[in-house]
């Protein structure tokens, strides 16, 4: 099976009234001078499939996106390193829904 890309999160959009676990809307980063955007199931379904592999940079060390359940069996990302809520991955800088490329 191939090696999944290696993508690293730069920014965030968050979902308007959504708890901690479906805050992430969109996640956003760059390669190569050419902007990517995915949607929050878009991601969870490139890690599921081992397309992409994200990561968010944490004190200059790489830190994995995984997938991970609710109590009540809901899909959603966190890092590595996050407990119950992406408490990291929330911490990355905001882009502003009125951005989103069409």
């Amino acid at each position: 099976m191939a090696m999944p890309v290696s993508l690293k999160v730069e920014q965030i959009s968050l979902a308007e009234a959504a708890g901690p676990h479906r805050r992430v809307s969109v996640i956003y980063g760059c390669v190569r001078e050419i902007e990517w955007q995915h949607t929050h199931e878009q991601a969870i379904e490139y890690i599921e499939n081992r397309l992409f592999a994200y990561h968010v940079l944490h004190h200059d060390r790489a830190v994995r996106l995984v997938v991970d359940r609710t109590v009540a069996g809901e899909k959603f990302l966190k890092t590595e390193l996050d407990g119950e809520v992406p408490a990291l991955l929330l911490q990355l800088p905001l882009r502003a829904a009125a951005n989103h490329p069409a």
